[in-house]
């Protein structure tokens, strides 16, 4: 039986408006966190008439992020930090990190255009300080502009590709995604686009097979939105509805911390299912288990609950949160000898310690045996300089070999993990909505988390704010071309 919270929200033919249209615009864009901000500065930057709406005061989950951008391809920010790139690196990179073909239209435009996106950005306020901080994945806590941000300098990347630094990060302390919304509702002031806040979308409205408007419910009564051009949804993703994670991502239940707000409902990918809409990885998820900075926290090990190694430790903190919950049943351990051990930013500590290694298992619940071998194994390794099994780049690896010895808890169960679903609504590359049979639905777009995402199997830090921004403009030019 299917839950209603997943069904599909079939639209509303015009014909059945019972009081017609409230209101009307060339473009109206459903959310007003970063995708859709961009989205409705584009839109009325080119001389449309915008309507631009939130259920809530906008801002959405984009103000509550990290607030880091993945651009590249020779930004004016990696050029002043002394940082060179392309857009076919840029690319080439991204197709194996996120597990997109290379080839894939929306790939292809996101990298081709990241370096005018970046220019865009900065001319709506906001800036990027052009100096590199070398501990990746977080944000700084300064105003350093430019990190590593999706394990780009560890294998198995730094095995195929050069290692460039592409998470942009606006410039202010700590987490910037306020610092984004804030200069991009700055930008949305200057333009003539009407803001309209505490405004729910319900339906879409349809003219035969057309998108040619939205419901709204305002103060408990419903209106009808008209758009002449285009209905753009950037009203977040489905994080917080559990009935379609139950069907899609049921790990995400399990983590602590789901990344989003209640607005992350589902509304966008509902209504394109009930228009017909393909989808696309919706298993696709990212589990962030943020054990860095400071990156000297990698020379320790992580092992399962078989007391085995399982991934190199200076790996991009998404993919071994994501590879902890999905192929380890959510145990893992850091383990340190004591002269390695160190606390990191987020706090995290050696809660039991012992002399051997042995008796360390012991004490966590690992065999004792099997994790002495492990150890064994690779402090032979590393008194070389070498990682023999998951090639962990030789700066971070070194025997650990002088008691005590130290683990610090990793388990899903028990330390906070942030996730997120990364699937939803095909769109292409100028983010108009697709059909299951290939053709787009006419007058409607969806961008940042009311569309799929580039990330197909695995994320890169920054993508989203990328993405959605990016594709919420792309949006706003296939609608009006100059």
């Amino acid at each position: 039986m299917s839950d209603a919270l997943a069904d599909p929200i079939p639209p509303l033919a015009v014909d059945d408006l019972e009081d017609g249209w409230s209101d009307e615009a060339d473009v109206i864009v459903v959310g007003l966190g970063a995708a859709g901000l961009a989205t409705s500065i584009e839109a009325a930057e080119r001389g449309a008439d915008v309507i631009a709406l939130d259920r809530s005061g906008g801002g959405g989950t984009s103000a509550n992020a990290g607030g880091i951008l993945y651009l590249g391809g020779g930004t004016a920010t990696q050029l002043g930090a002394g940082v060179s790139d392309t857009p076919s690196e840029m690319r080439a990179f991204l197709a194996d990190a996120l597990g997109r073909p290379a080839d894939d239209p929306r790939l292809t435009a996101y990298c081709a255009g990241s370096i005018d996106h970046h220019d865009w950005l900065v001319r709506h306020g906001v800036a990027f300080e052009p100096v590199f901080w070398d501990e990746p994945g977080m944000e700084p806590p300064g105003t350093e502009g430019l990190i590593y941000s999706g394990g780009e300098d560890a294998n198995p990347y730094r095995q195929q590709h050069r290692p460039v630094a592409r998470g942009h990060v606006p410039a202010t302390p700590n987490a910037a995604g306020w610092f984004l919304v804030e200069r991009l509702r700055d930008a949305l002031e200057r333009t003539s686009a009407r803001v309209l806040t505490d405004h729910r979308a319900e339906r879409l409205v349809v003219d035969g097979d057309q998108v040619v408007g939205v419901t709204v419910r305002v103060d408990g009564e419903l209106h009808a939105l008209r758009a002449r051009r285009g209905v753009v949804l950037a009203s977040g993703g489905w994080a917080y509805n559990e009935a379609l994670l139950a069907e899609h991502t049921p790990l995400l239940l399990e983590i602590g911390w789901r990344l989003g707000t209640d607005a992350d409902d589902g509304w966008a990918l509902r209504v394109t299912q009930g228009l017909g809409a393909a989808i696309e990885g919706m298993d696709a998820m990212e589990v962030a288990v943020p054990i860095t900075p400071p990156r000297t926290v990698v020379r320790g090990v992580i092992v399962n609950r078989h007391g085995e190694r399982f991934i190199n430790e200076d790996t991009y903190f998404g993919h071994l949160g994501q590879t902890i919950l999905t192929e380890q049943d959510g145990v893992a351990w850091l383990l340190f000898d004591e002269p390695r051990y160190v606390v990191n930013r987020m706090g995290m500590r050696a809660e039991n310690v012992c002399e051997t290694w042995s008796e360390l298992a012991e004490e966590i619940g690992l065999p004792p045996a099997r994790l002495a071998e492990t150890m064994a194994a690779y402090n032979e390794a590393a008194a070389h300089g070498e990682d023999r099994q998951f090639a962990k780049a030789s700066e971070w690896v070194v025997p650990l070999t002088e008691a005590p010895f130290g683990a610090i808890d990793l388990r899903v169960a028990t330390i906070l993990y942030a996730g997120f679903p990364l699937g939803g609504t095909v769109t292409d590359d100028h983010a108009r909505v697709v059909r299951q049979d290939g053709t787009t639905v006419p007058g409607l777009y969806a961008a940042g988390r009311a569309a799929g995402s580039l990330a197909l199997e695995r994320y890169c830090s920054g993508i989203s704010l990328g993405e959605g921004t990016f594709f919420g403009r792309r949006a706003a030019t296939a609608m009006l071309p100059q």
